[in-house]
């Protein structure tokens, strides 16, 4: 349907306009260092509606930290010659498991994937893909195409809303919502421009500033769980007397209990099936989430 708009309508949308374009320029010079937390229950929120100046309301998720994303120069890791025209990384650290790369090349056109994955389960990609372009405004797309270790193959992304989203985290303004014709959703954070919320249609992570999330069991305190992968039983070193629980990666819990003592702790993960698996640590002071996986 075509619509008319007055001078003072026309003013107002080409304001909205350009407040919610993304520019390279929404870059950090010295990068960012996030918190990194998995969805495990979305409660009553749904998903990020479309359109300008949205309030989505994602107050009723559950979320369980996993670990940090460092968004740094790729120079600063260690894998940095074998991508020598990526500029960035996004160095993705799970606890208790470890840190792989995503290797970037971004410039004033936009941002490019070279290799993901990277050491433990390495994609590398001999055409990249383009996953932003600048600037972006809301309601464009682009389309690329790309060749990884799996083929060629085409995406589209589009630009489709705008607004605030309200978290158990806290509160955060001039988020942009880009979609894939793969679905992927993404709300990026713009100032400074980073990924806030990745939805893969298969798990949720949520990522914000270092310091701003959820308290962790004594935070200067070191938890470690092995073996990582486990076969029959899983070892915790470095509690205190707190309560635990095990859920799966849909957040389904599957087993909880207590640590009544300091010190080496062991549980029975005989009954789980193969797969990736979350252990949630908590007392009064605040919770501590662990990934682990069961061969």
């Amino acid at each position: 349907m075509k619509q008319t708009l007055t001078l003072g309508a026309l003013l107002t949308l080409t304001g909205l306009q350009a407040q919610v374009a993304i520019e390279y320029s929404d870059l950090s010079a010295t990068g960012v260092a996030l918190d990194m937390y998995i969805l495990t229950d979305p409660g009553t929120s749904s998903l990020p509606s479309d359109g300008i100046n949205q309030t989505w309301d994602l107050s009723s998720v559950t979320l369980q930290p996993l670990g940090t994303l460092n968004f740094t120069a790729a120079a600063n890791t260690p894998f940095a010659a074998n991508y020598p025209s990526a500029n960035w990384a996004w160095a993705q650290t799970i606890t208790g498991v470890g840190t792989d790369h995503v290797y970037l090349n971004i410039g004033t056109t936009g941002i490019e994937v070279l290799a993901t994955g990277v050491p433990s389960s390495t994609n590398d990609y001999t055409d990249p893909q383009r996953i932003m372009q600048f600037p972006m405004t809301y309601g464009q797309s682009f389309t690329d195409t790309y060749v990884n270790m799996d083929g060629p193959s085409s995406i589209t992304w589009s630009y489709t809303g705008h607004g605030t989203a309200i978290t158990p985290l806290g509160t955060f303004n001039d988020l942009a919502k880009v979609v894939s014709t793969d679905d992927d959703m993404l709300l990026w954070n713009t100032s400074p421009l980073y990924p806030m919320v990745i939805d893969d249609d298969s798990n949720v992570l949520v990522f914000v500033p270092s310091g701003v999330g959820m308290g962790d069991v004594n935070a200067g305190s070191v938890v470690q769980v092995y073996p990582n992968p486990c076969t029959d039983r899983l070892v915790v070193d470095g509690t205190e007397r707190s309560t635990w629980q095990i859920t799966n990666m849909q957040g389904q819990v599957l087993g909880t209990g207590a640590f009544n003592r300091t010190g080496l702790q062991s549980l029975d993960a005989s009954a789980l099936a193969s797969g990736a698996y979350i252990l949630t640590i908590g007392t009064a002071g605040g919770q501590r989430s662990i990934r682990f996986c069961k061969q």
